[in-house]
């Protein structure tokens, strides 16, 4: 793994981590963490590079040690840069009520409702560490593997927190991409016409026997 140069932002920009995939390796990262800029919708960023290239099958965001005593402050995105647009992970939750973020939170498609479980919550109690969907604007769920199945996984992906309040501060201890790999697909060899992965005589014989067929 290699470490990038931080970057001087407006907004913190965190350093990133280049990792390769191997068959068994689908957790990338850690993204850096550090305090989330209070009361600045710009927000606090800490990408993660992704050397290889290989089809994604399913996404899950592990952020660590997220701490907030406002939730509904918060919106937070992942980025997958020059590829797609930003999924909103968070946002605002409850719509201004008080339950806290103090943990380390997973983000899937096979998490619990995380505006149901808000809503549950009294006065500015914690929101328990664990598994959610991603939800958007009054609870909307987002779906991560729609939005990125069949992607190339290669580049940078950014995780952006963003406080839209002031008053209260926030933290994050740093963050993990975690992708399934899908199959590996078949390297294309140029002149195999029958498909056996090599070039061979029986690969002349089947272009022959096509010789002045029209494809149209």
């Amino acid at each position: 793994m290699r470490m990038k140069t931080p970057a001087m932002m407006a907004c913190m920009l965190a350093s990133g981590v280049a990792v390769s995939a191997g068959s068994l390796i689908t957790d990338f990262g850690p993204g850096v963490g550090g305090p989330i800029p209070d009361g600045n919708t710009l927000g606090f960023i800490t990408p993660i590079i992704i050397e290889d290239s290989f089809a994604i099958t399913s996404v899950e965001v592990i952020i660590t040690g997220l701490q907030h005593n406002y939730s509904s402050d918060l919106t937070i995105t992942l980025t997958h840069t020059g590829v797609s647009t930003p999924i909103t992970l968070v946002s605002n939750l409850r719509n201004g009520s008080g339950a806290d973020f103090d943990g380390t939170y997973t983000f899937s498609d096979a998490g619990a409702d995380l505006w149901v479980t808000a809503d549950g919550i009294v006065g500015t109690a914690d929101i328990p560490p664990g598994a959610y969907m991603p939800s958007g604007a009054g609870g909307t769920i987002n779906s991560l593997n729609s939005k990125y199945a069949g992607e190339n996984a290669q580049g940078a992906w950014y995780l952006r927190i963003m406080d839209d309040d002031a008053l209260v501060a926030g933290s994050v201890q740093g963050w993990t991409l975690r992708l399934l790999p899908g199959a590996t697909p078949p390297v294309e060899c140029a002149g195999d016409t029958n498909g056996d992965n090599v070039v061979d005589g029986a690969d002349l014989s089947v272009l022959l026997a096509r010789f002045g067929t029209s494809c149209k």
